[in-house]
């Protein structure tokens, strides 16, 4: 039985305790009047929304304010900016075919950081079986400490696929296009080459690179610092302006002929390089152009120097005999001799102690200007330019334009090159008259002769016709040269006489009437002399009243006889009179 004692105990010890209850709950009761719990409770919220503000303001900064700052860092990554190309224009040729256009391709690129160690090789030996190169190349590449590197341009799309199919991460693909050539290798020269950025670098690519080429666009990605894409970070920052399309005076079919005759006849020459030209005197348009050596545009591994560009625009040479019909055209329109006059042609001219022979030895002769422009003779066209004086000759070939640019619409054209006439000697008055001692192109022949054709008229050589897309028409500046007539048919006969018993009867065509004049000329050697058996040779003629005056430079250089190129002026003219059907008036 428990003690009375401790039961009191006890009891006092609970009274105690309820008595503190009692005086804490009346205390509590006091503290929480109504007016001073809200007060509490104002400055509870206020510590919170300081707090909730100072976050807040912490997140903006980081992330709005500080966020370039974040981006730039080595620890966060960094934002990168790739070029996009547009889509090039397609070049036409004068007959609505396709020259050169583009088709989709895909770029295929990698982020090294990403792409799996274990699966390098198999990745850069699928790259070398697909595109060609050597692996290692490849693996530089996939294994480059950078976030983005490209691993092959403008893959087909079924090749690409190929590598899409290894399914490996950090290996990615971007839409692009590629140029392809529908025709071949044909006017490779005339189209010219992009390289896989999409850059024009020569032919009329690179003349009209502002029409074809567009405007790139660009989009830009950001990455982590272990260089990874981020997501939803990838931004067109510029829209791409796509290229437009043009057609041109080139006419395939003729192209393939002209390229086909040239290569031929250089071959047969044994010639180092050679060019032909075929333009309308009329309009200026060129139908076809091609230079020797030439290059296959859709294989670009190997290419001879020199064989991307059109040497008939980009080269200068002296000319030789095909420039006698300037002098006498000069001395026509000046009246220093007529057609028919006759002149006493010694075997050998003796001037300034030089010796001015003719290509073939003959005695001497009486000739008239018909049998000096028919045998070319050197002798007799240095007696015309006798009586025409220097500076009559000078002032006439400024007058005719001979050695001025043309202003061709592609890139690299030469002009010619004269002396003035008070720096020359009798002997060299007497070798500019036959072609020797200036410098010209052929496409500056091919306008003056072109200007025979069209009746005085000097026309711009070009090749752009259109650019469909624009409004208005594309036009050409003409000049005229002379306006006597008489003289150019008394020129024409003269040619016409090299053609039907001279010197270039192998450009008769039956049923039609063919002028022109065949070129030997002698090449400078570095002794400010000349070669003894080195000559540059060419022919150049034309159609006269015909429906179509087409006119044809053929010419090789270095070559080591005097041989004739009049044999290809024949094939070229011949399949052009099939193909356009041309008449004769």
């Amino acid at each position: 039985m428990p003690d009375r004692s401790s039961r009191h105990t006890d009891e006092r010890r609970r009274a105690s305790r309820d008595g503190r209850k009692a005086r804490f709950s009346s205390s509590i009761a006091h503290s929480l009047d109504p007016s001073e719990a809200r007060g509490r409770m104002y400055v509870v919220l206020i510590f919170f929304a300081i707090i909730a503000v100072i976050i807040a303001g912490r997140l903006i900064w980081l992330q709005v304010i500080d966020a370039q700052n974040i981006l730039n860092s080595d620890e966060s990554g960094r934002t990168v900016s790739v070029e996009v190309q547009p889509r090039r224009g397609t070049i036409y040729d004068r007959n609505g075919v396709v020259l050169a256009t583009t088709v989709d391709a895909l770029n295929v690129y990698c982020h090294p950081h990403v792409v799996d160690s274990g699966r390098v090789d198999e990745l850069a030996k699928a790259l070398a079986d697909t595109f060609g190169g050597e692996e290692q190349d490849y693996k530089d590449k996939i294994t480059q400490d950078t976030n983005f590197v490209y691993l092959y341009r403008a893959a087909e799309v079924d090749a690409a696929e190929a590598i899409r199919s290894l399914d490996i991460e950090g290996v990615g693909f971007e839409e692009t296009s590629k140029r392809v050539y529908p025709c071949g290798s044909v006017a490779s020269q005339v189209i010219g080459i992009t390289n896989t950025d999409g850059d024009a670098v020569s032919g009329l690519e690179l003349y009209y690179d502002d029409i074809l080429g567009g405007q790139p666009g660009e989009r830009t990605t950001e990455y982590s610092a272990e260089g990874v894409p981020l997501p939803g970070t990838d931004h067109v920052t510029a829209e791409v302006v796509n290229g437009k399309d043009v057609v041109v005076s080139i006419d395939v079919e003729m192209q393939a002929r002209l390229e086909e005759a040239l290569l031929v006849r250089v071959e047969a020459v044994e010639g180092k390089t050679g060019s032909a030209i075929l333009m309308d005197s009329a309009t200026g348009e060129i139908y076809a152009c091609a230079s020797s050596p030439t290059f296959d545009i859709t294989d670009l591994s190997e290419i001879e120097e020199g064989a991307t560009n059109l040497t008939g625009i980009s080269s200068g040479f002296e000319p030789g005999s095909i420039f006698k019909p300037v002098t006498m055209l000069a001395a026509l329109e000046a009246g220093t001799t007529q057609a028919g006059q006759t002149y006493w042609c010694p075997a050998v001219l003796t001037v300034d102690d030089y010796d001015i022979s003719d290509s073939h030895e003959r005695p001497d002769q009486e000739m008239d200007t018909s049998t000096i422009m028919a045998e070319s003779s050197n002798v007799g066209m240095s007696l015309v330019a006798e009586d025409l004086g220097a500076e009559n000759l000078y002032n006439y070939i400024k007058q005719y334009q001979v050695t001025d640019l043309t202003n061709v619409d592609y890139p690299g054209e030469v002009g010619g090159y004269i002396s003035d006439w008070h720096e020359w000697s009798t002997v060299q008055q007497y070798n500019i008259a036959f072609g020797q001692g200036l410098e010209v192109s052929p496409i500056e022949m091919v306008r003056f002769y072109g200007a025979l054709a069209n009746n005085g008229t000097a026309v711009t050589p070009h090749f752009l016709v259109d650019v469909p897309t624009d409004e208005g028409e594309t036009t050409y500046p003409t000049s005229s040269i002379t306006s006597n007539q008489e003289a150019i048919d008394n020129v024409e006969a003269m040619m016409e006489a090299v053609v039907d018993h001279g010197t270039g009867t192998q450009a008769q065509i039956e049923g039609y009437r063919v002028v022109g004049k065949t070129g030997t000329a002698e090449i400078a050697d570095d002794q400010g002399g000349y070669h003894s058996s080195l000559y540059n040779i060419s022919f150049i003629g034309y159609l006269p009243d015909s429906s179509t005056n087409l006119v044809c430079f053929v010419g090789a250089t270095d070559v080591p006889a005097e041989r004739k190129t009049v044999a290809a002026f024949q094939d070229i003219m011949s399949f052009a009179i099939e193909r356009y059907d041309i008449t004769q008036n």
